[in-house]
């Protein structure tokens, strides 16, 4: 259940479209948010008057970076209020994506929800720097918010695994939530997952039957029935979609043709790797993909 959830900032109006779904999701159940930004030091030349300039020293310079994050935060705080939510805010230092995995393993929160960009001193809080790193080390999902739309069809992708299958409750959670429709999607591309463009030509060389295909597609579609039987209700309707084709372009060409405003995806799947890697089927697909991702990353002990 995601009760008390951890909502990074930087300062910006971009990040904080993280806000509005962090505080959806925690409301429905009494739970709590905590509000985290880095303090970022800078030191640098300032006008002492007209013409002159002065430097800022370094314990003036903490001052005013605390001053302005804990001023930015406690007016977040106040605006945020609600009869069934809590609302606190923590102000660290270090860099961001330390201070936002260090939070939330003492904090034990239940799902971190952050803007995929923002605007930081000099730096942009870029998708690739920031949030892949979060994404490395977190304890808990991580939702990345891409889109500021209201989510209202959730797409769950799953290839067959149990691993993968740890998306699927806290996927569920969310489209209960919101009260959004959902979709289970399984791509059957005939090569190992995790496997993209590169080999597109090699895959149209093989010599597979037809019969092959057809006999993947309805294993798939009866796996994916006995999974939407399993977890879906009268209140909670699951629709289920077999895609036979590359699993990153289809689950794209998915996304956009189907209105979804929500992926949910787990880290692993059949490639049982134990860490984020570059060119997995989640990290490409959370580099294009228009909307939002939910990212759960089973826990380390069930990888062995």
């Amino acid at each position: 259940m995601f009760k008390k959830i951890l909502v990074p900032l930087d300062g910006s109006q971009l990040s904080e479209q993280a806000l509005p779904l962090a505080t959806t999701l925690a409301e429905a159940v009494n739970g709590e948010i905590i509000l985290l930004r880095s303090l970022v030091l800078v030191h640098m030349m300032l006008p002492e008057m007209a013409m002159e300039y002065d430097w800022l020293w370094p314990a003036d310079s903490e001052d005013g970076s605390r001053r302005e994050v804990t001023g930015y935060l406690a007016n977040l705080q106040q605006n945020l209020q609600r009869p069934n939510l809590t609302v606190r805010f923590l102000a660290v230092e270090g860099d961001e994506a330390g201070a936002i995995v260090d939070a939330a393993e003492t904090e034990n929160v239940d799902l971190i929800v952050m803007s995929s960009h923002g605007y930081s001193g000099f730096t942009r809080w870029m998708l690739g720097s920031v949030t892949e790193k979060v994404l490395h080390s977190a304890p808990c999902p991580v939702f990345v918010v891409q889109s500021p739309q209201p989510i209202s069809h959730v797409l769950i992708t799953l290839d067959g695994s149990h691993l993968a299958e740890k998306a699927i409750a806290p996927g569920l959670e969310v489209a209960q939530r919101f009260g959004a429709r959902v979709t289970l999607l399984q791509v059957n591309a005939l090569l190992p997952f995790g496997y993209g463009e590169p080999l597109a030509s090699e895959w149209a060389e093989l010599d597979t039957s037809q019969g092959l295909f057809n006999q993947m597609h309805k294993s798939s579609e009866v796996y994916l029935t006995e999974i939407a039987g399993q977890y879906g209700s009268d209140s909670l309707p699951i629709e289920t979609q077999v895609i036979d084709g590359l699993t990153v372009t289809s689950i794209l060409d998915f996304v956009e043709s189907a209105n979804v405003d929500l992926a949910v995806m787990s880290t692993h799947g059949r490639s049982g790797l134990r860490r984020w890697l570059y060119g997995s089927v989640t990290a490409k697909v959370l580099r294009s993909v228009p909307c939002s991702m939910l990212i759960v990353r089973p826990p380390t002990a069930e990888l062995n």
